[in-house]
């Protein structure tokens, strides 16, 4: 396995042998001449300890398939992974050293996914500088998710101020090289909101009503559900040539609650706000429903 070393955040022989002594493996150094083969054997010294067996887990998962293979398998695990990480500072601290050594070997997957970790700030302390670093680093590398989270960079001024006309250009280039729920519901939220573009919320909702026929599961779902159920509730909906919808919107909302919670069970407890919409809005999809004494056909 090649190795590149020389950037900020990739990983040195130090780095490696410190997974290895997480966990439990014996590291064998071959000398400077051999950076790239000094690799723990896998023969484990550890005791059953559930914490060892992660950190095995996790240390053996990285130098066998370094790169975009141990990202897959972190979000493959990710409850797993996030819950003992915010109780072990050591699965933490193989969490980062695992991205790291996927950035050596060129992963724009680990190059994403350590940014988002320093985006979040909940397992390591947060640092937009580097996050927006990482994210370059990770659409040169062809990681079409970090060119997304670029927009969010610029949308919320994480390094700045706010550049609305940079967040649309990346959100607009995401769509295009790679059109994702996520990608064309931000995009909707730039016509909604009028930044960079002038405000159109009748594109708006064709954009949602395509990020909905993109998603993939229910927590995909849940963004571009819950921004149409209060598009087809609200009293100004047919100005924008938006058909009024109260018992759509009531089982949008009610698709949109189960994609937050799940969302909410994965760590991403910032959507707790947009939860309670959710809930909120299916009582005002309700009540609009039986003010129009709506009957279901049979």
């Amino acid at each position: 396995m090649d190795l590149n070393p020389n950037n900020a955040y990739g990983v040195e022989k130090e780095d490696v042998a410190r997974m290895a002594e997480l966990a439990g493996m014996e590291f064998v150094d071959h000398g400077e001449d051999e950076y790239n083969e000094g690799f723990p054997s896998e023969d484990l010294i550890y005791g059953p300890e559930q914490e060892k067996d992660l950190l095995a887990e996790m240390a053996n998962v990285a130098f066998s398939t370094p790169g975009d293979d141990y990202a897959q398998y972190i979000c493959e695990n990710r409850e797993r992974v996030y819950r003992a990480a915010r109780m072990s500072s050591a699965v933490r601290e193989m969490l980062v050293l695992g991205y790291r050594l996927g950035v050596s070997s060129g992963s724009g997957a680990c190059m994403n996914d350590l940014g988002a970790l320093y985006y979040m700030g909940d397992l390591v302390e947060q640092d937009y500088a580097k996050a927006a670093e990482l994210y370059e680093m990770a659409a040169d590398a062809g990681c079409f998710q970090s060119i997304i989270n670029l927009g969010y960079i610029y949308e919320y001024g994480r390094t700045g101020k706010p550049d609305h006309a940079k967040a649309y250009q990346w959100y607009s280039l995401a769509a295009a090289l790679a059109p994702s729920s996520e990608a064309v519901y931000k995009l909707g939220d730039m016509f909604s909101r009028g930044r960079a573009v002038p405000q159109d919320r009748s594109k708006a909702y064709r954009l949602y009503e395509r990020s909905l026929e993109l998603a993939r599961d229910d927590a995909e779902f849940a963004q571009p559900a819950i921004r149409i159920a209060s598009m087809l509730i609200d009293p100004d909906a047919p100005s924008c040539g938006i058909d009024r919808n109260p018992l759509r919107a009531l089982a949008l909302y009610q698709r949109a609650e189960i994609g937050l919670r799940i969302d909410i069970a994965n760590g991403m407890t910032y959507y707790a706000k947009r939860l309670r919409e959710a809930i909120e809005g299916q009582e005002k999809a309700r009540e609009l429903v039986e003010m129009d004494n709506f009957v279901i056909d049979r």
